[in-house]
């Protein structure tokens, strides 16, 4: 899970420094960053097959409980 602001536009070529080449389709990546829909640290996760959400479904429910 992201919860940093890495990877939020304009900075879409940072992501947490991870062992991303170590990451399977055994793997899920949530990242709390929304825009970009999809993250870099998203992007290098799905490339190893892992399952990925960005945090856009999670703003969309916080509004609607707000």
């Amino acid at each position: 899970i992201n919860t940093t602001p890495l990877g939020t536009f304009p900075n879409v070529d940072e992501c947490p420094p991870l062992p991303y080449d170590s990451v399977t389709n055994q793997h899920y990546f949530f990242d709390l960053v929304y825009n970009p829909p999809k993250t870099l640290f998203l992007s290098l996760a799905e490339k190893n097959g892992a399952i990925i959400e960005n945090g856009s479904q999670m703003l969309a429910i916080h509004a609607e409980e707000s």
